[in-house]
């Protein structure tokens, strides 16, 4: 033994010879726990005066619809004036997928895409059409049906060379053809 393992054990009032502790080892004695038995028993289907309930899930697609009116421009919106409807609809059948919002949820993202006095109509209508196939051909038949092309044959019909001539004032007859 060294003499400073020697003075370690004569300060710590400890034999020279001592030896240190083993580790004890303790466990705990194995307990057998159970739980008390629980009985469930379902509802009778043949029960009287029991109904079946009907879960009926909705789901809410506010968030997805709030960022398809985000990165809808005016001008990507259909308001009738000097606009094509079914390429206003394919605008809004492109952004609609981008945002990956479901088909049963398109009626509800469809004002989205009006503006003017097509909005206005879709709102004066929106209690008769339940599908998005009734509003989209009710727009459609009201502002580009036979009452709107006949609209502009009129318009057409009525321009004359000498209204073209008048509206541009300063160009040549030859530009005005």
């Amino acid at each position: 033994m060294s003499s400073t393992t020697l003075a370690s054990a004569v300060s710590n009032n400890l034999s020279p010879t001592a030896k240190l502790p083993l580790p004890i080892n303790v466990t705990a004695p194995p307990t057998n726990v159970t739980a008390p038995p629980i009985n469930i028993t379902a509802p009778s289907t043949n029960a009287p005066n029991t109904q079946p309930t009907e879960t009926k899930v909705t789901a809410n697609y506010g968030r997805d619809l709030a960022t398809l009116a985000k990165i809808y421009t005016e001008e990507s919106k259909y308001s009738r004036e000097d606009n094509n409807f079914n390429h206003k609809l394919m605008i809004f059948n492109d952004l609609y997928n981008r945002v990956n919002i479901p088909q049963e949820a398109k009626i509800k993202g469809f004002p989205i895409m009006l503006y003017g006095i097509a909005l206005d109509f879709y709102y004066r209508n929106k209690a008769t059409y339940t599908t998005f196939n009734g509003i989209y051909n009710a727009i459609r038949n009201h502002f580009e049906g036979l009452e709107y092309k006949r609209g502009v044959l009129t318009k057409w019909n009525a321009i004359t060379l000498k209204i073209v001539i008048i509206k541009s004032e300063g160009k040549s007859t030859e530009d005005c053809l």
